[in-house]
């Protein structure tokens, strides 16, 4: 069963597309028209565009995107960020402070969403870990405070208290550099490994992405990726890159050219994720989760599988794939497993702002 979904997001608006559904004729009249306003009003004749007469305009016509430009430094934070987290930062101390742990939890992770990396919230959700005993999240957390603020005696005081119940991991199951709570799953996993390529300048010439599909090994997911680039690709660089955050081995199958096919063993997890939640209202929260999160989805397809299992694949557009995540994490909870099968960059239709169009399969439990 095949349905179209309307999501009214900025850039569905434009008609988001690939240069190659560019009406470029139609593009050309209209710099040739706007050419000839600009001389009338500066007193001369309208003339052609390109005649070499007149004041004229330059007309640069858009190819296919040959990369992106990636810069990783955190954006400003608005004063309305900073009144936000500050409101929330006093609830989550107020909640901590009567050992109201999950209010708390939720309080931080609205200060996340505007600073992933505030080290005052990431320091109280390592504590309240270390006193629920989950070691594991405690280590995530305080990591991430100490880089952030490494000159804090608390801090320091914390981790040495933590070594003496469990020791710091060297292998870590979480992607670092990629501020997310710990996978549950391989999929999880899987999608914050291609979020961290991405944002590696190493990536910039990557126009277009593939998976296959995943197969599983004991604790380990293992990941088909295809990527396509406009010159040939830092290899070494992205397999490196690939290696620490997957916690594993990538094999290079071949690296022809602008091409390069690998697998990639994702340590740490199965494929599948084990307490998924059986999803009622599937249309309606999906609908509600692209107003919240900055995606389009242009088509879907449904496929009826068993044991109340529903495959879903999305079409969707997307400024960056960071934004695809966020969607992604949001629907694991009720996903038994997902996968990106593609990225492709595009253009908006009649501009040169960049988009990933992506395509992206997952299975939920129904109720």
């Amino acid at each position: 069963m095949k349905k179209a979904m309307l999501v009214p997001m900025f850039f569905l608006a434009l008609n988001a597309a690939s240069a190659a559904d560019i009406n470029w004729d139609e593009l050309e009249k209209k710099a040739q028209q706007y050419t000839g306003e600009i001389e009338k009003k500066d007193g001369g004749s309208a003339t052609s565009a390109g005649s070499g007469k007149g004041k004229g305009v330059d007309l640069v016509l858009p190819g296919q995107p040959q990369g992106r430009t990636i810069d990783n430094a955190a954006p400003p934070l608005s004063e309305a960020d900073k009144r936000h987290i500050t409101v929330h930062l006093k609830l989550a101390n107020r909640h901590f402070s009567k050992k109201n742990y999950p209010k708390a939890i939720e309080e931080t992770d609205l200060v996340f969403e505007r600073e992933p990396d505030n080290a005052s919230a990431r320091f109280m959700r390592a504590v309240i870990a270390g006193r629920l005993r989950d070691h594991q999240t405690a280590w995530f957390n305080i990591l991430i405070a100490r880089e952030k603020d490494q000159a804090n005696p608390k801090i320091d005081t914390f981790i040495n208290k933590l070594k003496t119940v469990a020791p710091e991991p060297t292998e870590p199951v979480w992607v670092q550099g990629v501020y997310r709570s710990i996978p549950v799953s391989g999929c999880e996993k899987a999608a914050d490994v291609i979020e961290r390529l991405l944002l590696d300048p190493a990536s910039h010439n990557i126009t277009s992405l593939q998976t296959g599909d995943f197969t599983e090994e004991a604790d380990k997911t293992i990941m088909p990726l295809q990527l396509e680039c406009s010159s040939p690709p830092e290899k070494d660089a992205i397999v490196s890159l690939l290696k620490k955050a997957a916690g594993s081995d990538v094999t290079v199958k071949s690296g022809n050219g602008n091409k390069l096919d690998l697998s990639v063993t994702v340590k740490g997890f199965g494929i599948e994720n084990k307490n998924v939640k059986p999803i009622s209202e599937l249309q309606e929260f999906i609908k509600d989760l692209t107003e919240e999160v900055d995606v389009a989805i242009s088509d879907t397809v449904e496929r009826e599988a068993e044991n109340k299992i529903l495959d879903i694949t999305y079409e969707i557009s997307t400024r960056d794939f960071k934004t695809l995540n966020d969607f992604l994490r949001k629907i694991s909870p009720y996903a038994t497993r997902f996968r990106v099968q593609s990225l492709r960059l595009a253009y908006i239709t009649g501009s040169q702002s960049i988009i990933w169009k992506c395509k992206v399969q997952v299975f939920y439990k129904v109720s």
